[in-house]
């Protein structure tokens, strides 16, 4: 798979959009979306370094697993990192997100950019000052995070690649704290804290049974699922 360029991203994306019954600049509720989707999809803890796990069956059932760790911005990026290598990926073997840099990882993370942070949608909050003079505002910044629910350093890179901003901008911007920012300016700081740990969507259990069944995932992998499922239970 070649690298994706920006214009085939900002194309996938839409053409998903599309498919799927969404608006070209409205926000995406990840969770919605997974139940739209019949993404069987649970939330619980993963060391740092992974932040999601995604596998298809050969009946094309869909898994995901997220890091209930990271943060609530971090998640919804990673959700939709994942629905790249379900939906786009020409290999989709069970896959776990680290943050890597090979191409596909490349691709998927663009097209979670585009995804979750629309061009249009994003422009439609910008003034006619900020558009002309690159002089973005940090209530602008704020108001746009919050509509998406996406985290600060994932859409001062979109804003960035839109040109929006400039990288000496991003950066400055980058160095003010997240979540003292967001108290000053009146806004919750849940988007910015990890969460949702035990949450499951869809029929976990049935779908981890013909992954096992299918020879998709080990014995073991199959019980330790299942007894994720039991555990998130209790915690809730």
């Amino acid at each position: 798979m070649r690298r994706l360029k920006m214009q085939q991203a900002e194309m996938l994306a839409s053409k998903f959009r599309a498919d799927n019954g969404l608006g070209q600049t409205e926000p995406i509720s990840a969770k919605t979306l997974l139940r739209k989707l019949q993404v069987t999809a649970m939330y619980r803890p993963l060391s740092d370094s992974s932040y999601g796990i995604s596998c298809k069956s050969k009946s094309g059932r869909m898994f995901m697993l997220i890091n209930s760790n990271s943060t609530r911005g971090r998640q919804h990026f990673t959700i939709a990192h994942e629905l790249y290598h379900l939906y786009f990926d020409e290999n989709p073997m069970p896959h776990m997100c680290c943050g890597g840099a090979s191409v596909e990882e490349k691709n998927a993370d663009t097209f979670a950019s585009v995804l979750l942070l629309p061009k249009e949608g994003v422009y439609a909050m910008l003034s006619k000052d900020e558009i002309l003079q690159h002089n973005i505002k940090l209530a602008t910044v704020l108001r746009i995070e919050q509509m998406f629910q996406v985290s600060r350093s994932m859409l001062l890179i979109r804003l960035r690649d839109l040109g929006v901003i400039s990288e000496n901008e991003r950066q400055a911007m980058q160095s003010i704290p997240v979540k003292e920012s967001a108290l000053e300016y009146g806004y919750d700081k849940s988007l910015y804290e990890s969460g949702n740990e035990g949450v499951v969507i869809g029929d976990f259990g049935e779908k981890a049974r013909i992954l096992f069944e299918e020879g998709r995932i080990s014995e073991g992998h199959y019980l330790e699922l299942l007894k994720m499922i039991s555990d998130g239970r209790k915690d809730n």
